[in-house]
């Protein structure tokens, strides 16, 4: 199969070449491994072996009329999920490759981002997958939870209200990978009404101009698909409480790991603190399905000193808490680009199994900025 150096083909394209035979699981094994040289840092884990035999098994089915799904693909696990992650995949017939990182520590590798940035990092995750090593990747807090959400590396981040995640190049792999493992996500049924917020939790968060600009872009866009479109800030505000909790970053393990060392009389404190910041959200979504806010502030801003270049990091996220401490499903997807080409993303949250309607609603998001980009 010829490789497209510029845009890899996805999880949905992959599966429609293995399928009419224009390539095979083991020649695209055989790029991952070539891409792979360049991005191994990315991995905490490979096992070459392991999946040359996953390749040559595709293949045989493939040979045999099988076809769909994850069959063949090349795909990859975050090092933060358990093995039954793993072995979700490889039972769906996908050729896994091994573990990515998802410590925040790699640039980041999107058009428009220089090659010297420093800050803010990206995870290896979304790395692997921007860079066409795999199709996708099983991933925790998909959507991104530190500085730089998936949507600002240019990949697609995708999590469920169950916590399970997807990081893919488009809103269709997302989808096609979801489907194959069997997770819930059926599409609406009926209008939504979106909410649009500009301000997060932090009361002195400010967006800039490029990012309210790309928000209020997508409000339009939503406006013409959806049942209604309205502007959720003033409810956010009334609702809103300083979120001042150790556990904003943390999960059920590292709280776990948490209460073994705090003294006993404090044990528990991050869950309840969580339990009720998550009552505080829930009242946020109150009147709306999905809920659109920046993926962040927006983009740094560098101003030339004598000797150097002071960069003012605007990739800052006052946004994530609404899912991380919420449990809501959410999508970070790239909603525009600005003057320079940096990657200006949304992040989506949805209500509770909603998740057909919160990629649908990114799917029209994706397809509007691909209509954007056309001549």
């Amino acid at each position: 199969m010829e490789e497209t150096p510029v845009c890899y083909p996805g999880a949905v394209e992959q599966a429609r070449l293995l399928a009419r035979g224009a390539t095979t699981a083991a020649e695209l094994l055989a790029m991952t491994e070539h891409r792979l040289n360049s991005s191994r840092h990315v991995f905490t884990d490979v096992d070459l072996t392991a999946a040359r035999r996953s390749a040559e098994e595709a293949d045989r089915r493939l040979a045999g009329g099988e076809s769909g799904g994850l069959l063949g693909l090349p795909l990859a696990v975050e090092d933060s999920l358990p093995r039954s992650a793993f072995d979700a995949l490889v039972a769906a017939g996908a050729v896994v490759i091994g573990r990515t990182s998802g410590a925040e520590l790699h640039r980041n590798p999107s058009p428009g981002v220089p090659a010297t940035a420093l800050d803010p990092k990206v995870s290896g995750t979304a790395v692997a997958v921007a860079t066409g090593v795999v199709a996708a990747v099983l991933a925790r807090r998909a959507p991104g939870a530190g500085g730089v959400p998936a949507g600002g590396a240019g990949v697609v981040g995708f999590e469920t209200s169950g916590g399970h995640g997807v990081v893919a190049r488009t809103v269709a792999d997302v989808a096609h990978v979801v489907r194959a493992i069997g997770w819930a996500a059926e599409p609406a049924n009926r209008p939504l009404r979106i909410g649009v917020s500009l301000r997060g939790l932090a009361m002195s968060s400010r967006t800039r101009p490029p990012m309210r600009r790309a928000v209020e872009d997508v409000a339009a866009l939503l406006s013409l698909h959806v049942g209604e479109v309205v502007d959720h800030d003033p409810h956010l505000a009334s609702e809103s409480r300083l979120l001042l909790a150790p556990h904003l970053a943390a999960g059920p393990r590292e709280l776990d790991l948490l209460d073994r060392f705090l003294p006993r009389p404090f044990r528990g404190i991050c869950r309840s603190m969580r339990a009720a910041e998550r009552v505080m959200v829930n009242h946020m979504f109150a009147g709306v399905d999905v809920l659109v806010t920046p993926g962040h502030t927006g983009p740094a801003e560098t101003m030339s000193l004598p000797g150097g270049v002071l960069v003012r990091n605007g990739a800052t996220s006052p946004f994530s808490p609404l899912w991380r401490v919420s449990g809501y499903p959410a999508v970070s997807v790239c909603a525009d680009t600005d003057a320079d080409g940096n990657p200006l993303p949304v992040t989506l949250i949805a209500v509770p199994r909603a998740e057909g309607q919160l990629l649908g609603v990114a799917e029209i998001i994706e397809e509007g900025r691909g209509a954007h980009r056309r001549p």
